[in-house]
Formats: C-alpha cells, structure tokens, sequence
C-alpha cells in the first residue's frame, strides 16, 4: 500500500514538473523579444538618465531554468560611452513567472567596462535622474566575469584602473524604501579578485577580498595584493546603516622593495633594501571629497639598511658649497616612499638624485610617522640617517587640496638644529621649490659643522628643527 502511494506520488510529481516545463515553453513561444527588448532599453534609460542601446535579439533559455540575456549591452550620454557588457544573462524564478511576475534570482554580467569621470566636486558622468523608492530585493546570485573599471578624477587628473576582474555575490537581499533605506538593510556575501589595480605610477597585482555583510554593514577581510615585490594585507569595514556613511581601514605592506619604489620615479634609478608601511585610516562621508576631508588616523614608514647608487650624500653635504648644485628634496623622497609617495610625487620629476657625485649612498635606518587629520598627513617624527649625517623633514600633506603645507627638507646637527634646509609649497604636480638654504656661513667642512653643532661653533642659540626618535651618526 505505501509503495503504491508513493509511486502515484513520483507520477503525480512528474506530471506536474512537465505541465510546468511546458507551460514556460509556450510562454517563452509567446514572448515578443522585439517588444521586450524595447522595454527593456526605455526602462534602463529611464533608471540612468542615459541613451542604452542592446545590440542582439533578445535570447531565452530554459534548460537550467527560465533566463533571458541581453547581448552587447551599451550605456552613453552625450554621446559618451559610459559602461558597456558583453552580456547581462538574468534567471528568473518559475513559479513567480507562471504567475505572471518577473522575479530574478540570478545575475552574470559577463566582460563589462564602466568608466566613471568627476568633473567637478559632487558630479560625475552616471549621476541619474532624482532618486526614487526602490522595491525589496532578493538575489540569489550576483557574478561579474572579467571586468575593467576605470575612475577618472578631472579636476585633480588622477585616475585608477581596475583590470580583469572577477565578482561572485551571494544571498543579497535589502529591505526597499529610498536608497539610504534600502543601503541599511542590505546584505550579502561573496568574493572579489582583480589580475591588476593601478594609478599612475602604482600598481598593484593579485588583488583580492572576502565580502560578508547584513544590516548595511559589509567587513572586507582580508584583503589582499601584491605591490612592489611586497605582500600587502588588511581589513575594511564600511557601515552604510546611517545617512552618512562610515568607513574604517587597517593595512600594511611589509618588506616592498625600495628599489621597485625609487625606480617608478626614475626608471634609471638603482636602490636596495625593504620598507614597511602601516596605514590607519577613519572616514566619513556621502561623497569621496567628504571622505577625504574627514579622515584621521596614522601612516607610518620604516626601514634597516637602505642603499641609492650613483649618488653619494655625505661626499655631497662635506663641502656646504655643494648643497647650492641639488635638491634636497630629491633626497626627501625617501621620506615619503611608497604607494603615498607616488601620488605626492606625481608630476615632480626626480632628477636631482642622478646628478651627485657618483658612488652610493647608505641609509642605516629610516622612520617616517605621519598623523592624518581632516584629510591632511602631519609630519610626527620624519627622518632618516647616513653613516656621517642626519636628515629631517616637517610640514604637511594635504590630499584634499593636492598640496604641500610648507614642508622643509633639512640637514641637522647634532642637536637637531638645522644646517642646511630647503622648502617645498604648492600643488603636488607643480611644486614651488626653494633653493637650499645654508643657514650658517662657516669656512670648515661641513661635517664638522654637523660633528660639533652649531651652538658650539656660533657660541650662540638656535631654533630646534627636529626633536623626534631617530639618534645622531
């Protein structure tokens, strides 16, 4: 008797399963795609206040489910083409269609290119039309298959690129309401991985991340790259619960290789040694200006032994007179080496380096720690030594202007009082550089000068340039 029920059971289920195939199929027989696809295109341009053209018919499936995909997918304003797919493939759920309603459940976006250009502060190429309530959401699945990005910022002519990249969500679902209502009650799950991510002169390869999130709150972790021979790891959370978003950022690249770094900002440069960089960084803001304008936190530099062939420092600073034929700036590169060096130092050709007096020069140990305040990096304790002399820097750096805030570069004695001392101002691409400074006309050497200091041979008092951690030669 029960073996006969349950037959009837598996007959009953099949039959139904078929009437169910069959019944889509007609359905999908029915569908008019030059229709649909019109839709489509109007429903899209409406959403991004953009023209958006579908180059193919419209395909349907059924054989893993019911799906449609879009094929040469375009988006453009003014002419200006703004993101582009391969294709977009979207699966539907059965029984919601049979109903009558279109429920996605899955999403592959394969090979799209989107390209976003800020003007000015606040505008960019995708802003749409006012926003509206948005209907809850439930995705099964969300993947982006070999992607490329590209942010283009106008005003400051600084951009990056992301390349070959690859995107699986899963179990995304928010509540509804306005954007900033249905951002608290997002989540979602999942994994991303980019071949490259670059900017300028940076660049960054097997970069990766874990995606957990609920309630708005989404902890990238780790995260993960490769930039200068180092390994970089860290963590951010961004909490997009409130009306103004939150973001927090830990992150370190151990042991990148200085040469790697040095030669970026001149390819004929030579250098050794390793360099570890720490960032912490706290921000908050609806717009990327606002997030640069509210950051805090620290960034911190470090090193052993440093070598920079064809140029030797301490044979340069033995006779004061030298110091008018190069720029200590050149040499304060080091200070500030790194992926945050290369955007402070975008625009600036490091030339000086090259033109010493041949040789190398060794730097036993480096320390550069910088508090971040309101988008601006404040020197803490910035300096670094030779086997005869000590070099320091102060000032600021201000990323939410692109500016150096009165940053000197300095030669100090013994008692950390500056010989020698050159100042930078300015726009990071075009730098107003001082000619270096000697601050005490003395007929001897120059190291004697740094040896004994410069109350011992003036017999008078002077101001203080650096009172950081970093001990005399």
């Amino acid at each position: 008797m029960m073996a006969t029920r349950i037959r009837m059971a598996i007959v009953i289920v099949s039959v139904l399963a078929a009437l169910l195939i069959a019944a889509v199929l007609v359905a999908w027989l029915l569908v008019d795609t030059d229709q649909v696809k019109k839709r489509i295109e109007a429903g899209l341009s409406d959403i991004t206040n953009m023209d958006v053209q579908i180059g193919q018919p419209l395909r349907f499936g059924l054989l893993q489910g019911p799906s449609v995909t879009i094929a040469e997918l375009e988006l453009s304003r003014q002419g200006q083409v703004v993101a582009t797919a391969e294709s977009v493939s979207v699966g539907l759920a059965t029984f919601s269609l049979l109903t009558g309603n279109v429920h996605p459940i899955d999403l592959h976006i394969k090979q799209p290119e989107l390209v976003i250009k800020r003007s000015s502060p606040g505008v960019f190429n995708i802003d749409g039309t006012d926003p509206e309530e948005l209907d809850a959401l439930s995705l099964r699945r969300l993947r982006v298959s070999d992607a490329r990005f590209t942010y283009i910022d106008q005003t400051s002519e600084m951009g990056w690129l992301f390349e070959h990249c690859d995107l699986e969500l899963r179990n995304i679902h928010h509540n509804g309401g306005m954007p900033d209502q249905a951002l608290a009650s997002l989540a979602a799950e999942g994994d991303l991985q980019c071949d490259t991510l670059s900017q300028s002169r940076f660049k960054a390869s097997d970069f990766s991340m874990k995606v957990r999130g609920d309630s708005g709150v989404f902890t990238l972790k780790p995260v993960k790259a490769t930039a200068f021979e180092g390994e970089a790891s860290g963590w951010i959370e961004a909490d997009l619960s409130s009306r103004t978003p939150a973001l927090r950022l830990e992150y370190g690249l151990a042991e990148f290789d200085f040469g790697a770094f040095m030669g970026k900002l001149n390819p004929d440069q030579a250098a050794t040694g390793n360099v570890d960089l720490e960032l912490s960084l706290n921000a908050q803001g609806n717009t990327w200006q606002e997030l640069r304008n509210s950051a805090t936190g620290m960034l911190s530099l470090s090193s052993g032994e440093l070598t920079i062939d064809g140029y030797d420092l301490d044979d340069e600073l033995a006779d004061y007179t030298k110091t008018q034929n190069f720029n200590l700036i050149d040499v304060g590169a080091v200070f500030i080496a790194g992926p945050v060096g290369l955007v402070v130092t975008r625009g600036y050709a490091f030339t000086g380096v090259l033109q010493g007096s041949g040789g190398s020069t060794t730097i036993d140990q480096m320390i550069s720690e910088w508090v971040i305040e309101g988008g601006v990096a404040q020197a803490r304790d910035v300096a670094f030594r030779t086997p005869q002399n000590r070099l320091a820097l102060t000032g600021a750096l201000d990323f939410v202007n692109y500016r150096f805030q009165d940053m000197q570069v300095a030669v100090i004695d013994s008692d950390g009082c500056a010989v020698v001392e050159q100042r930078i101002t300015g726009p990071f691409h075009e730098p107003e550089i001082e000619r270096p400074n000697v601050l005490v006309a003395v007929t001897g050497p120059m190291l004697d000068l740094v040896k004994r200091g410069v109350r011992a041979i003036t017999g008078g008092d002077c101001e203080t340039f650096y009172t950081g951690s970093m001990p005399h030669p």
